[in-house]
């Protein structure tokens, strides 16, 4: 039982890490990458219930001129296939790539601080109830 106890707990932890992750490497290529203009080739508008959001599909050139493919997910009808968009890329690893800011990383990092919450209190009754014996 106590397998299940760590792996109720241990995922929304693990994701927790791969969120804090992602916000500091989003920081890091922020604070230390170089800026460029991303060419936008294709837009791709995505509706989900009352919202929508437009996938691009970008390509961007390094210092050496070498291209790169990207993917941002940005407000619906902010960009246009043809306009270009500031992004900035890392010096020694030109594939690693940021725009704008990382605040949509917040959302996902508490999403995933009170799912551990959860998880805990969940894994606290499930293991009161096995105690007691009252499955019911």
């Amino acid at each position: 039982m106590i397998f299940v106890y760590i792996f109720i707990i241990g995922l929304p932890a693990f994701l927790i890490f791969l969120t804090i992750k992602k916000m500091r490497k989003a920081k890091n290529i922020q604070q230390h990458g170089i800026t460029t203009d991303a060419f936008i080739l294709n837009v791709t508008t995505r509706r989900m219930n009352k919202t929508s959001m437009d996938i691009l599909t970008l390509e961007y050139t390094d210092t050496a001129g070498r291209r790169h493919p990207a993917k941002a997910t940005v407000t619906a009808g902010k960009y246009r296939t043809g306009q270009r968009m500031p992004i900035k890329y890392l010096r020694e690893n030109p594939t690693q790539y940021a725009f704008g800011d990382s605040s949509g990383y917040w959302f996902v990092l508490i999403f995933c601080i009170l799912l551990f919450g959860f998880m805990i209190f969940a894994s606290y009754k499930i293991n009161e109830m096995v105690q007691s014996g009252n499955y019911y």
